[in-house]
């Protein structure tokens, strides 16, 4: 899994996120780790012309690409994910709420 210090890296240089076709999807955001096994799973995103809008996306797959993140969704598929408070805590229900989207738009079982 990615590591926290290397995300906070990326997140303090406002580092860029790609989808898997490598097109630009937003500016990397918070960082939310699991509790249990204290790997980070989910990072919100910055979406928009100013960054106004923000979702999460799963790190389930991404990995690191010229200094930036590349997670394997499509923008199109974060911009539509479940609407979570990305200032908040993630908690269970929040969490599992994400894992079942993006679980349902994973690009590798083709649905």
């Amino acid at each position: 899994m990615l590591g926290h210090g290397y995300l906070n890296a990326l997140k303090k240089a406002k580092s860029t996120v790609y989808g898997p076709a490598r097109e630009k999807v937003g500016t990397l955001g918070n960082i939310f780790m699991d509790v249990r096994t204290g790997d980070a799973d989910f990072v919100s995103i910055h979406l928009g012309l100013f960054g106004s809008e923000e979702a999460l996306v799963s790190l389930e797959g991404a990995v690191f690409t010229d200094g930036h993140l590349q997670v394997r969704f499509p923008k199109d598929v974060i911009k539509h994910a479940p609407n979570i408070d990305p200032a908040s805590e993630l908690n269970d229900a929040a969490k599992d709420m994400l894992e079942k989207y993006y679980a349902a738009m994973d690009p590798g079982t083709g649905t």
